[in-house]
């Protein structure tokens, strides 16, 4: 009789060996992991505004005087409308 389950139990044991030692592994490098993400979410997030602000900076061939001129035409179309 256990020339039928024997092979099946070996292989179940081997299956959920294999599955807890990865399991183990997996918990004791999440955390590096997560840090790992984080700082690299952290550099992007900082060049990202790195270059938003570059673009708003005249210095660095932003668009700053761009925008001032818009802004200066909505106020004068804005002063040009005659309220009813």
């Amino acid at each position: 009789m256990s020339q039928y389950f024997g092979p099946d139990l070996a292989f179940d044991l081997v299956k959920g060996l294999v599955a807890g030692g990865a399991s183990l592994a997996l918990q004791a490098v999440a955390p590096s992991i997560f840090r790992a993400l984080k700082r690299i979410r952290a550099r992007w997030l900082a060049r990202k505004d790195a270059r938003k602000a570059g673009h708003n900076d005249e210095r660095l061939g932003g668009r700053l005087e761009w925008t001032k001129l818009a802004q200066e035409q909505e106020e004068k179309a804005k002063a040009d409308v005659v309220p009813r």
